[in-house]
């Protein structure tokens, strides 16, 4: 007897329409001419020599236009007559291993091919001292072996970390390059207490490393390029945190409130650090990073191709589904959860045999007197916050709002023999 299937079988899953959310549009539409005329202003030109060697730091986030950026980089440094090295710099990501960080970039475009540098990762780190404050400051051995560093990363509020500087370029200083040591000293204390010392080590590491700019990147809510900003060595920490004010107004959001079951086609690495991000869905590793968004239960389906085995953040939803569980290998998701103290990313939620099955239960557990009723989206995941899925009662909504097109009547969603989505 299939007991779960008794009770889940009369539940039923409600039609939904298709709506379109409009954000601000603002983006660069010509990256490779901004880059090339960044490169024109004297106060950045003089940073590199002929013959240096210069590093250019990737992490690892699903940022727009990455590998063009990167690129671009690269073609300009060799202009000067330096020669462009990449270095991964993401923490303990890629499983805390040289190799796992340098495949995860090449998985998302990076590739000595493409933007026609070296790639050269490791974890080792040398120690630049110990700051005011009293941590240790570590950094990469092989950027401190080069010329010169290149600071590349995107600056946006952090899915957990509240503060003047949250991710970015002090976040890339301080754990991407510190490396899994330096990452540890960040999270030590929790991520609750990690803004400070981000902000500590990465000055320290400013101030008695061989850093020579930053490259600020901001996204729109399209997570398309919307600014980059170069910004020499001594100008980061003021610029930085006048960034993170401008890149917040460009968050995506629902542009609506009050849902019962969030629907998450996929989660990774290179959507959130989290796996979905706390600011658009409430739920964070230290509790409710947006408390303006209120979300009963959310359903998270697949992981995305880039994250692999690497289900870290699956632990914030309520509901998931096999698929997910039986491709999941914990070493990376521990890595991740041990590191930056925030076990809650690594939990498992029960796993449902398939879609349908799961989204049913979600609609269960909500335990409402009126399910016909129920206010439901469906997004493909925390990045793609334009288009969207929402059920009727939902529609009756959002129909009013200016900012919303709807796209689609009501229909339900298809599911294959196995009652997974088409």
């Amino acid at each position: 007897m299939d007991v779960i299937g008794s009770m889940l079988d009369n539940i039923e899953v409600p039609k939904f329409a298709r709506i379109k959310q409009f954000f601000d549009t603002t983006k660069i539409d010509d990256v490779e001419k901004h880059i090339n005329l960044q490169f024109q202003r004297e106060d950045i030109k003089r940073t590199i020599k002929a013959n240096q060697t210069i590093g250019i730091t990737v992490g690892s986030r699903g940022l727009a236009n990455l590998k063009d950026i990167v690129k671009f980089l690269c073609s300009n440094i060799k202009d000067l007559g330096a020669t462009p090295i990449i270095l991964p710099s993401m923490g303990s990501h890629g499983g805390a291993i040289a190799e796992g960080q340098a495949d995860f970039i090449r998985g998302l475009g990076i590739t000595e091919e493409y933007v026609g540098a070296e790639i050269k990762s490791s974890m080792e780190v040398i120690n630049l001292g110990t700051t005011e404050t009293g941590l240790e400051v570590y950094y990469d051995k092989i950027a401190s072996e080069l010329d010169g560093v290149i600071v590349l990363g995107r600056i946006k509020a952090h899915t957990d970390i509240d503060g003047e500087i949250e991710s970015g370029l002090h976040k890339m200083i301080a754990v991407g390059l510190g490396n899994h040591l330096g990452a540890q000293v960040v999270h030590a204390l929790g991520l609750g207490k990690a803004a400070p010392r981000i902000i500590s080590v990465a000055r320290h590491a400013l101030k008695h490393g061989n850093i020579i700019f930053g490259v600020g990147l901001l996204e729109n809510a399209y997570d398309e390029t919307s600014h980059i900003e170069f910004i020499p060595t001594a100008k980061i920490a003021e610029s930085e945190a006048e960034l993170l004010i401008k890149s917040k107004k460009q968050l995506p959001k629902f542009l609506f409130n009050d849902i019962d079951v969030l629907i998450v086609d996929e989660i990774g690495k290179n959507i959130s650090g989290n796996g979905m991000d706390p600011n658009i869905i409430g739920r964070g590793m230290i509790g409710y990073k947006n408390k303006e968004i209120r979300i009963n239960k959310i359903v998270t389906l697949d992981t995305t191709k880039e994250s692999g085995s690497n289900a870290f953040g699956v632990g914030l939803s309520d509901v998931t589904t096999k698929r997910i569980f039986d491709k999941l290998k914990t070493d990376a998701m521990y890595a991740n959860a041990v590191t930056a103290i925030a076990i809650i990313g690594a939990r498992i939620p029960i796993a449902m045999s398939s879609d349908k099955r799961a989204i049913q239960l979600a609609i269960r557990a909500v335990c409402s007197e009126e399910p016909e009723n129920l206010r439901i989206v469906r997004i493909k995941d925390t990045l793609s916050m334009s288009e969207m899925f929402v059920s009727e009662s939902l529609l009756n909504e959002v129909k009013n709002n200016e900012k919303i097109e709807i796209l689609s009547d009501l229909e339900s969603f298809e599911f294959d023999e196995q009652g997974n989505l088409f």
